[in-house]
């Protein structure tokens, strides 16, 4: 008889808070930031923009954390892997991974840094649409000595965020991960997080792609920029025979999902959005849930654009209302 596995899954990425601000549009362009993107700002660049606006909110962020979270109110047994400071800000995140009753056992940064626990100021426009500006502080100094071999080797899933990709250090954290995940056959799920992101890692991500997922999370804008192309179902011609799945939101329009010789697209309800915060994050959770029920691929991504409509009500990043026994009509 094969033994079940403790955790249903696993997440790596950038733990921090986030700080939820409405913005005019003038406000971006005064400030010269990149709408609709997440944008990499240092410690004082983000002190300053948080000295012209007032937060409307502030929780626990970071959008693999923002998953589990989704998940862990679905039902499902969690674990994290993300580094703070041991500061107020890194207090609540810790205190908020655990009051969901998640496993989170990644060591504090140590002193001998100065760098604080990071922080993402999303900016708000009228249309809705949300603008990032990541400090990302001590999660940067994820390092492959803060992987638990036991967590992932315990997990079904191994979720990893793409913007980790973005520390000094944390690819060499990540293929650790997925080395101790294939040893332990826990299946691989990864997020490319951001067109920008993508940018920066193509053929970082292109292979890890091709040698390691086995599903992958992605939006329009991210997809097309992986594999440079204008119509998102030429993807088909370029996804690796080894993934068994990509799910590629496409915002009001749905879903597209890439398996097997297939391409389906999925339709989703229309929602009165607040906030498009951690809406990818949302369906990722929501698909991955189906995962671990057997749904078909079609009906994850049904479920995933249902729990992303959930989000997408309310200010912030993550899901308020508990979601057990959620069911979808």
């Amino acid at each position: 008889m094969i033994e079940s596995k403790k955790y249903s899954v696993a997440a790596i990425g950038n733990a921090m808070l986030d700080l939820v601000c409405e913005v005019p549009d003038q406000f971006l362009s005064q400030e010269g930031i990149s709408k609709g993107v997440m944008n990499l700002v240092s410690r004082e660049r983000s002190n300053n923009i948080l000295r012209l606006v007032r937060p409307i909110k502030e929780t626990a962020g970071g959008s693999a954390a923002n998953t589990i979270s989704t998940l862990a109110k679905l039902g499902l047994k969690t674990g994290y892997i993300g580094k703070i400071a041991d500061d107020p800000k890194g207090k609540v995140f810790k205190k908020d991974l655990l009051d969901n009753s998640i496993f989170y056992n990644t060591d504090f940064l140590d002193k001998d840094y100065t760098e604080a626990t990071g922080k993402c100021i999303v900016l708000i426009t009228p249309d809705k649409e949300r603008t990032m500006n990541t400090y990302l502080g001590a999660t940067e100094f994820l390092t492959d000595v803060d992987i638990d071999e036991e967590l992932i080797a315990q997990s079904e899933w191994l979720y990893l965020e793409g913007y980790r990709f973005d520390g000094q250090k944390s690819k060499k954290a990540f293929y650790k991960a997925i080395e101790i995940a294939k040893k332990n056959k826990t299946k691989i799920a990864i997020t490319l997080s951001d067109k920008f992101c993508v940018d920066r890692h193509r053929s970082d991500f292109i292979y890890l792609l091709s040698v390691s997922a086995d599903m992958v999370f992605c939006n329009e804008d991210e997809l097309k920029s992986l594999y440079q192309i204008e119509d998102i179902k030429k993807a088909r011609e370029f996804i690796d025979d080894s993934i068994s799945c990509l799910a590629c939101t496409c915002a009001e329009k749905g879903a597209y999902l890439f398996y097997g010789s297939s391409i389906s697209e999925i339709s989703t309800k229309k929602v009165a959005v607040v906030d498009t915060t951690g809406a990818g994050d949302s369906f990722a959770a929501g698909f991955l849930y189906g995962l671990s029920k057997n749904f078909t691929f079609d009906k994850c991504a049904t479920y995933g654009n249902v729990i992303a409509g959930e989000v997408l009500k309310v200010y912030g990043p993550r899901v308020e209302k508990g979601l057990k026994n959620f069911v979808i009509s």
